[in-house]
């Protein structure tokens, strides 16, 4: 009967957690385990962060990908963004605009502080060939 119940609770556990890793967002990296009291407490009005929780990998995977290989790393149908001359400004523009007959511009579909991250994540690529 104990194993049972272990069982149960077990295969519940282990599908909440797939559920929490696989969606974005669900479990944020600075969450930490609550004890039975701290649950039961009422929750406080929820805060807004300064930047969003997108995991600017799987943004750049999604909007980018398709012509700037390996995250940025290698030239596809694009070029290669890692080592870029362009300062933050001209990235943060290029994004946001694109460039006639090159690339979209993404001003409307992606947010401020996602276009942000990924003017930073782009400037922190490391040239893979210097």
């Amino acid at each position: 009967m104990i194993e049972a119940a272990f069982r149960m609770h077990f295969a519940a556990a282990l599908a909440v957690t797939a559920w929490a890793v696989s969606v974005p967002g669900a479990i944020a990296a600075d969450e930490t385990t609550q004890t039975q009291e701290e649950s039961t407490a009422p929750a406080a009005a929820p805060v807004e962060p300064e930047k969003p929780r997108d995991d600017v990998r799987k943004l750049f995977a999604m909007n980018c990908s398709w012509c700037h290989d390996g995250y940025g790393l290698h030239a596809g149908k694009g070029p290669k963004l890692a080592g870029t001359q362009m300062n933050k400004e001209q990235i943060y523009k290029r994004i946001a605009k694109g460039k006639s007959g090159a690339m979209p511009g993404y001003e409307k579909t992606l947010k401020k502080e996602q276009i942000e991250a990924f003017v930073d994540y782009i400037k922190a690529l490391k040239d893979p060939d210097t």
